[in-house]
């Protein structure tokens, strides 16, 4: 099978190889791979920008469809429709034991596409089974291939931000991660949901209204988008700020738009330093949070989100491409052209 592989470290150093068809071991599952996402986080490894050990096949936003299973295999058949997260953690680190899986610390920890296990950009792809999850009812496979974004934004908002009926709350950025964290603010009862974003994002919002936005604001173009955000509160600030652009002028804005004693959610990733003014979260008595990666109970939530329909991925598939057209993918994503790019064929 042929397989997107990074190479080597430095910027660029992808391409198409050549390499044997995998084969599951004993506790493993072998997936044929029916979509594959194209990450942020890929186009991080493209130009340098975060952790990962090369050589290493790209992609851990995938669904497919179980075509072998290992020897002690039990929960999952060939023929299942499945997903995972893409950290196969250890169990045994500190992380670990004390409920922080996805920040697993083992030396041999492996990161589907990114560090010790091939990744999805391929036909097939082997996933232990203890990660794995089936796919819902209901649930399309190309639907299904972003449940993996849909968990970390699940894990940042549901997990970390106070989000309650009726709040108010400041989406900034409407790429794949802000659309659906604007799904799951509603989703979790928030009376408004205000996306942010730039004019080149215009069409953009035109997603964010069918995913459920109140209303969207273009700070370009905002004279005074603080004021804006401010008269929709009754001169509060938002209840809370999703911070899903990794743009690094949004984490100050963020600042400006929240509320006294309100609640600002990291979800994005800049991939370089920010100069930051940290005396806003002293003197309005912010409260801030992070998350990196899911956790196994967050796939739960996300499944049953999706199957039930509270969120809707599809209108945030702009692209379904061929595996060979890789570089096309990484220009509109990199070129800020799509939302999400789907791989839909590995031949």
């Amino acid at each position: 099978m042929r397989g997107l592989m990074k190479t080597a470290r430095g910027v660029g150093n992808l391409e198409l190889r050549q390499v044997k068809d995998p084969k599951p071991k004993r506790d493993e599952v072998l997936v044929e791979v029916a979509a594959a996402g194209l990450c942020g986080t890929d186009i991080h490894i493209k130009h340098d920008q975060t952790f990962y050990t090369p050589p290493v096949i790209l992609g851990h936003e995938y669904s497919g469809t179980v075509v072998e299973v290992g020897s002690d295999v039990s929960s999952v058949q060939i023929g299942d429709s499945v997903v995972s997260p893409a950290t196969a953690y250890c169990g045994k680190c500190y992380q670990c034991k004390t409920g922080h899986m996805n920040r697993c610390t083992a030396d041999d920890r492996r990161i589907l596409g990114t560090s010790r296990a091939n990744g999805a950009f391929a036909k097939y792809v082997v996933v232990p089974e203890y990660i794995v999850h089936q796919v819902p009812k209901g649930v399309t496979l190309e639907e299904a291939a972003l449940a993996e974004p849909m968990a970390c934004v699940v894990h940042s908002v549901i997990d970390k931000t106070p989000i309650y009926p009726g709040d108010v709350v400041v989406v900034q950025g409407p790429g794949t991660m802000g659309l659906m964290a604007t799904q799951v603010a509603k989703a979790m009862g928030a009376g408004k949901v205000i996306v942010t974003g730039v004019t080149s994002d215009q069409w953009r919002f035109d997603i964010a209204k069918k995913v459920g936005a109140d209303l969207t604001i273009d700070v370009q173009a905002d004279s005074n988008p603080i004021q804006t955000i401010h008269a929709e509160t009754d001169g509060r600030g938002a209840d809370a700020v999703i911070e899903a652009s990794g743009a690094c002028v949004a984490c100050t804005q963020a600042f400006d738009f929240v509320k006294v004693a309100g609640h600002v959610t990291l979800l994005g990733v800049r991939g370089r330093p920010a100069d930051l003014d940290l005396d806003p979260i002293v003197l309005k008595e912010l409260t801030m949070s992070g998350t990196w990666g899911t956790l196994p109970a967050t796939w739960v939530t996300t499944l049953r989100l999706m199957s039930s329909r509270k969120v809707n991925v599809s209108p945030l598939v702009t692209h379904r491409i061929k595996l060979s057209e890789w570089e096309k993918g990484f220009d509109l994503m990199e070129n800020q052209k799509a939302i999400k790019v789907l791989f839909t064929n590995f031949e």
